[in-house]
């Protein structure tokens, strides 16, 4: 019996926003190129992928350059500065849940602080991840404590009620903001053209990833390569296209013939 290996999955990259777009290309970009730095130039399967990475790269660098210069704009300043407050006032509520715990002699208080310690746990935020994927975790945190009965009441025995709806205004704003720089910026064109480039570039590299793992699997080991493509896959579908918060829909459809943490949000 013949057992096929596992193949990258398929993503709607025409979904994405720029920015979980542009991650996405450079996570794929660099991780083959450094899987096929491990192989002899003589493996004909790796020679192939080698060829498929090298006709992507000219593609990736002008998709690069034009997500930078969309980056440079009043509107990001506003964003960074959004995302500097919203950083600080997140880390105060969760301390302020966390140093309630050890007044035990409030036992409400204590009570309060556990049950918000769950909705922190559910979302593990991490202010150190892609502005995306935390903005996206914050959004539906704060949907969570605002429609729970409880949870505004353990906010108001904490006395982080105000705090809570403060990051609640931040995350829809930064959604908001991260959109409309996407779309109003005379660089917006360029970076559409690149993406419309990019994409078949992307999809020729991963048909032949898939094809050399059908073919010639059992010569070169492309497990490790597949599982990694995968898993940041899988990662991107649950906390960057999972649901669409108020403010942020996703990039149009790139038109159909051509006319990646540069740094900046990440994935």
């Amino acid at each position: 019996m013949i057992t096929l290996p596992t193949l990258v999955q398929d993503l709607n990259i025409a979904r994405m926003t720029n920015s979980v777009y542009v991650g996405t290309m450079k996570f794929t970009i660099e991780n083959i190129e450094a899987f096929t730095n491990n192989f002899p130039s003589e493996i004909p399967d790796v020679e192939m992928l080698r060829a498929a990475l090298a006709s992507a790269k000219p593609a990736w660098k002008a998709l690069d350059e034009a997500y930078a210069k969309t980056l440079r704009s009043a509107i990001t300043d506003d964003i960074t500065a959004l995302d500097a407050e919203g950083d600080q006032l997140y880390m105060a509520v969760k301390q302020t849940v966390e140093g309630a715990q050890k007044m035990t002699f409030d036992a409400a208080r204590v009570q309060a602080a556990k049950l918000y310690t769950e909705l922190l746990k559910k979302y593990k935020v991490d202010t150190k991840e892609n502005m995306i994927s935390e903005w996206s975790k914050i959004q539906q945190l704060c949907e969570e404590a605002a429609a729970s009965e409880a949870i505004g009441q353990a906010e108001t025995a904490l006395g982080i009620a105000t705090a809570m709806d403060r990051l609640t205004a931040i995350a829809t704003e930064i959604r908001q903001k991260i959109t409309e720089r996407s779309g109003e910026l005379p660089e917006a064109q360029q970076m559409k053209k690149a993406r419309a480039a990019m994409d078949p570039e992307y999809r020729a590299l991963i048909q032949v990833l898939n094809a050399s793992a059908i073919i010639y699997g059992q010569v070169s080991d492309f497990s490790g390569i597949i599982k990694k493509l995968n898993d940041n896959i899988n990662y991107v579908r649950v906390h960057a296209m999972s649901k669409t918060a108020a403010g942020d829909t996703p990039e149009p459809e790139p038109e159909p013939t051509p006319e990646p943490e540069p740094s900046g949000e990440g994935l």
